[in-house]
């Protein structure tokens, strides 16, 4: 029997060490505020693959589980898929662009709430904005009970010979595969909704207070991932600006 998603990147966050897990909260939002910025920002395919290879190493010094991790980004970057598949009649290269963009976004925040427990996040968060500390909070739970019930869901599609048959057979199972989805999710997404109300939810949560410390030298490593992304950010404009 597998452990639940949650589990996993609760115990990730709380029980794996590394400077990456060490480092100051507000130090790590910052540093990936910026370097989510710098990938939204880049037009480079080549610098793309670089910053993908750069979240990755700061995975694996984190000790994360690569492939639980890149498993997981599949989920967010379908959605950045679909679009990407409507600017294929334009340009296949921005195509490519907007699907780089969307896993080199999903790995970032992978990274990000892998090492930092949720509890610390949204108080954060909540300095700045309640109602965003409150989404981003229903989001945490709910995009991962999301995942199980995804997988779930796909295994027993493939059981039932969800994938045989002719083309046109498969790509209409799959339509209704993700119609269901879709649809289970807004059913799951108000069943959460109404079980919070029903225990005293009235907007708010209460959430331990960040405290502030001095850096230390475990800062520098979510720092470096910003520096690196800043210059592959720049490099790719002055590849671009010399081709």
């Amino acid at each position: 029997m597998s452990l639940s998603t949650i589990y996993l990147v609760d115990y990730y966050a709380n029980s794996l060490d590394s400077p990456m897990h060490r480092a100051s909260v507000t130090v790590k939002m910052i540093s990936t505020i910026m370097a989510l910025g710098c990938i939204i920002l880049n037009t480079s395919l080549l610098s793309l693959v670089l910053q993908l290879f750069l979240i990755i190493g700061f995975q694996a010094a984190s000790r994360l589980p690569i492939r639980r991790l890149l498993l997981w980004a599949i989920y967010p970057t379908f959605f950045g898929a679909l679009f990407a598949l409507s600017q294929a009649q334009y340009s296949i290269e921005l195509s490519v662009q907007t699907l780089l963009r969307a896993v080199d976004a999903a790995l970032l925040m992978l990274l990000l709430i892998n090492t930092t427990p949720y509890a610390k996040i949204i108080p954060l968060i909540r300095k700045f904005s309640k109602t965003i500390s409150n989404l981003a909070f229903f989001s945490y739970r709910f995009f991962f009970l999301f995942i199980d019930e995804s997988e779930k869901r796909l295994t027993a599609f493939r059981v039932r010979g969800g994938l045989l048959g002719p083309l046109g057979t498969k790509i209409r199972n799959i339509a209704k595969l993700i119609g269901l989805l879709f649809v289970s999710y807004i059913e799951s997404g108000e069943e959460v909704y109404h079980a919070v109300k029903t225990r005293g939810y009235r907007g708010m949560f209460s959430t331990e207070t960040v405290a502030g410390r001095e850096m230390t030298r475990n800062d520098y490593v979510p720092i470096l991932l910003a520096l690196f992304s800043v210059v592959i950010l720049v490099v790719g404009i002055v590849g671009r600006g010399l081709s």
